[in-house]
């Protein structure tokens, strides 16, 4: 698949190449001509790579935790289950105290309790991976784990 995406890509540079060289005399032509192919090249990159199914590069705002990966010396892969209950992978740049923050919160699920994620707005924050009122784990500041004292799926919605 990646290699049809690539001979894909050289034929429609060699052709606006040609196009270009050919067309160099109209101005009018290249002055719309080259933007419509850097959007069309952005635009196919975006898209492709949400149907490989990627991480976001992105603090999640809200979700059920899932799980995580630790590749230690760059990044944290993050598994949460949003609003709309479909999974979603998130990659957060690697720090220690990040990675011993989830440890503490993949404890507690593995023990069965359901931990929800949200993201912080700036309210009385402690220490990375202290806990916070005796319900959940905070992740540099900017996120914070709690357990879910559920009764329904009514209740992550709001």
């Amino acid at each position: 698949m990646i290699g049809s995406l690539i001979f894909g890509l050289i034929i429609l540079a060699s052709t606006s190449l040609w196009v270009m060289i050919e067309q160099k005399k109209n101005p009018k032509f290249l002055i719309w001509y080259i933007p419509l192919l850097l959007v069309l090249v952005t635009s196919t990159y975006v898209t492709y790579t949400s149907l490989l199914g990627l991480p976001k590069d992105a603090i999640p705002e809200q979700g059920i935790y899932l799980k995580y990966h630790v590749d230690e010396p760059n990044w944290i892969y993050l598994w949460v289950v949003d609003k709309e209950n479909i999974p979603m992978s998130y990659r957060l740049v690697y720090t220690k105290r990040v990675h011993n923050s989830l440890e503490g919160v993949d404890q507690k699920a593995q023990d069965g309790e359901f931990m929800v994620l949200k993201k912080d707005k700036g309210e009385g924050e402690k220490g990375e991976g202290e806990e916070q009122d005796n319900t959940g784990f905070t992740l540099g500041g900017d996120i914070s784990f709690f357990k879910w004292e559920y009764t329904s799926i009514s209740e992550m919605k709001k």
